[in-house]
């Protein structure tokens, strides 16, 4: 049921970001009666969920990929809209390791039973007690080759090293399962354009931030192009990447700005490659090189005309050479996966560190205490975000569930 419309004198609200938590704070907000502007630099909404072509129209997700287990809000926001999940084939949990030391399917699934039962023996403990996930697979007494495979997977998948990387995120964003993980029907940004839609001219493009001038009582938001947004509120909705661009009179309290330089960012870049003949479905995980790829199926059920590719860790961008361009990753991809044909004459490398909008792929795991802090409102100032979204964050869920946080339009 929707709110009742309490619409009013005064309530009006400036949103900094159209990517999914930003449209999604928008869109509560204008249901709710307040009086919405959403600000956006790019031009384009969307933010990290970027869905384009290639030339032979296979459909590919630029950012975003995959709908994990647990990820209802943001199903049931896109089904209010009508537009539904479209299952992939390919399971996100499930990778074939190839390189490495090497190890069978039954052991590494008897060593990842095993990883389970140590992360249910953490799980709950105080943060201070939580160890990285290097650390904590390093006491399991499992196979080498399961041991490295599993390393792998945790790096890619967080795109940070494993010693950075908090151990339970293994039993969620970096978790083995052979659950579905579907996509969005006509892809992911169809959320963020039928959101933007529902908006209508209350969405600006091409407008960035500068300046946001606040008291306890409303706020100006100032604009490169020189336009000025006033309000009773201001949503932020960008990235604690790249929120310290942005200058505020006062000043941010010590404890906000700090916890929003404390958030860490992983480095991931995808490269999609067509297809000159059909393949089937399936993912293959480079495990020395730390990038996996994978074919799909599309909405009608065939076997897409693209293999999608990811690589997560600063480390394995370097390794592929990924500022100079995709041809050291299209080398290590003809010797890992020689079964296919490749078109390597039209191919489409995403990267998101050199964004200035981001400069990066997601958060990593901010612990519960930074957590609440990043969600801390600011006289009219409200934080929203994927790295806000505690156990959600650096997911599409964390996201929307951002954006529905009650402190929004309290």
């Amino acid at each position: 049921m929707e709110a009742p419309d309490q619409r009013g004198p005064g309530r009006s609200v400036v949103v900094v970001g159209a990517g999914l938590a930003g449209l999604t704070a928008a869109f509560e907000l204008d249901r709710r009666g307040w009086d919405v502007v959403v600000l956006e630099a790019r031009d384009r909404v969307g933010g990290r969920t970027w869905t384009r072509s290639l030339a032979n129209g296979a459909p590919i997700e630029m950012g975003a990929e995959f709908i994990l287990p647990g990820n209802t809000e943001l199903v049931a926001l896109a089904a209010e809209f009508g537009v539904g999940a479209v299952d992939k084939g390919v399971r996100y949990g499930r990778r074939e390791p190839r390189g490495g030391i090497g190890v069978d399917e039954a052991t590494l699934a008897a060593a990842a039973a095993r990883l389970r039962e140590a992360l249910a023996e953490i799980e709950g403990r105080p943060e201070a007690d939580q160890p990285p996930a290097a650390l904590l697979l390093g006491t399991l007494d499992i196979a080498e080759g399961a041991k490295e495979a599993i390393l792998a997977r945790c790096e890619i998948s967080s795109a940070e090293v494993a010693e950075q990387v908090p151990a339970l995120e293994m039993a969620g964003l970096a978790a083995i399962s052979d659950e579905t993980s579907p996509g969005l029907a006509g892809g992911n940004q169809a959320l963020a354009l039928a959101l933007a839609g529902r908006l209508g001219e209350a969405v600006r493009l091409g407008e960035r931030v500068e300046f946001i001038n606040w008291s306890e009582t409303g706020m100006a938001v100032c604009c490169e192009s020189g336009a000025i947004f006033e309000g009773e509120r201001c949503v932020l909705a960008v990235p604690a990447s790249v929120l310290g661009e942005i200058s505020f009179a006062p000043g941010l309290p010590e404890e906000k700005a700090t916890a929003n330089r404390l958030v860490r960012y992983g480095h991931a870049a995808k490269l999609f490659v067509p297809l000159l003949e059909p393949a089937p479905v399936g993912a293959v995980m480079n495990v020395p090189e730390r990038w996996w790829c994978w074919t799909q199926t599309g909405a009608g059920g065939e076997v897409l005309p693209v293999l999608s590719c990811f690589a997560g860790s600063a480390p394995a961008l370097e390794r592929l050479e990924v500022e100079d361009g995709p041809a050291r990753w299209l080398e290590s991809l003809e010797q890992v996966r020689p079964e296919l044909a490749l078109d390597l004459e039209n191919t489409v490398l995403s990267t998101w560190d050199d964004d200035p909008l981001v400069r990066g792929a997601y958060s990593v795991s901010p612990a519960p205490d930074q957590s609440a802090a990043l969600c801390e409102p600011v006289g009219p100032l409200r934080f929203v975000g994927e790295h806000t979204a505690g156990e959600f964050s650096a997911l599409m869920e964390g996201a929307v569930r951002s954006g529905r946080r009650p402190d929004v339009w309290d």
